[in-house]
């Protein structure tokens, strides 16, 4: 009932929208742990790319933390998830309810914690 009540606005249904757009777009870490790893990589190597890219034309670095020889992924995804995705999809779970992307949210996040802990700069650990 809440929820048709937030609708009835056209403002309302503005933000939901926006919401939902910007979470669609920033929703890695809400995916199953191996599509979060396999994007994770991706992503990184866009920036990775864009950082040498900068360097060689001796323009200023952007994202200085995406230096390939001394970036960590994990604290990367750390990051990410604490300062952007956790309140976000906290407030988007309350509206809609996402309990799937929630527990996948926390086991990622569980996963980059454990190989920041190990001193894991990369996407996976060594195999053993």
């Amino acid at each position: 009932e809440s929820v048709k009540n937030v609708l009835t606005s056209p403002e309302n249904r503005i933000l939901i929208k926006r919401m939902l757009i910007k979470c669609a777009d920033i929703s890695n870490p809400c995916r199953p742990l191996q599509q979060c790893i396999e994007w994770a990589g991706r992503i990184s190597e866009e920036y990775f790319a864009q950082t040498d890219e900068e360097k060689r034309q001796s323009l200023p670095v952007v994202m200085p933390v995406f230096d390939r020889n001394t970036c960590s992924i994990p604290k990367s995804q750390i990051s990410f998830i604490d300062y952007f995705i956790t309140d976000m999809f906290d407030a988007w779970d309350a509206f809609a309810d996402l309990p799937n992307l929630m527990q996948h949210l926390d086991n990622n996040f569980k996963y980059w914690k454990g190989l920041d802990e190990r001193k894991l700069r990369s996407l996976r650990p060594p195999p053993e």
